[in-house]
């Protein structure tokens, strides 16, 4: 992925220079992917999912949670669609009254590495399970997923109309 963002972003700054656009524009493209390309790459490279005999610890660029391993009765493994198509794969480690303790995104891990880290917790796991939205997979886990998870559309949406709120307010004043 981050290849494939690095060269995207070279023919997109690649586009600005031999196109019709003002070549300002290519430093600050340039600029922008940069940045999310060094933030994916440090990403990748510092996440974790440590597992000792006390506690499991998680690890991400601007994440780390410890709880305790023994709090962690039992475990949800599930692919969950994204709007995109995409499949994002997370594992839920769960307390005694269902509630997450902590929430793994595990899709840039191998298989064999999840099956290891499920095997070496010991407890009952459910999946893995496939589900086409959040809004199906809160419906045989509740509350697992946040409420903007299962309602991708509400917040692009609301955005929309504040712009469009804002545009019609600056053409009214312009208009007066």
């Amino acid at each position: 992925m981050l290849t494939a963002a690095a060269v995207s972003g070279v023919g997109i700054v690649a586009a600005i220079l031999v196109g019709d656009a003002p070549t300002v524009f290519a430093p600050i493209v340039g600029g922008v992917w940069a940045v999310l390309i060094a933030l994916g790459t440090v990403a990748f490279l510092t996440s974790s999912v440590t597992l000792t005999p006390h506690e499991v610890v998680v690890r991400g660029l601007f994440i780390r949670q410890r709880r305790s391993r023994s709090g962690v009765v039992r475990v949800v493994r599930a692919t969950i669609h994204l709007p995109n198509g995409v499949g994002s794969e997370s594992l839920f480690l769960l307390d005694a009254h269902g509630q997450s303790l902590i929430r793994v995104n595990v899709g840039g891990y191998k298989r064999e590495d999840v099956d290891r880290l499920v095997e070496a917790l010991g407890v009952p796991c459910d999946g893995p399970n496939y589900f086409a939205s959040a809004k199906e997979f809160d419906k045989t886990y509740p509350g697992l997923v946040s409420r903007v998870e299962r309602h991708p559309y509400r917040i692009p949406l609301a955005i929309a109309g504040f712009v469009a709120i804002a545009v019609v307010i600056v053409l009214l004043a312009t208009a007066s």
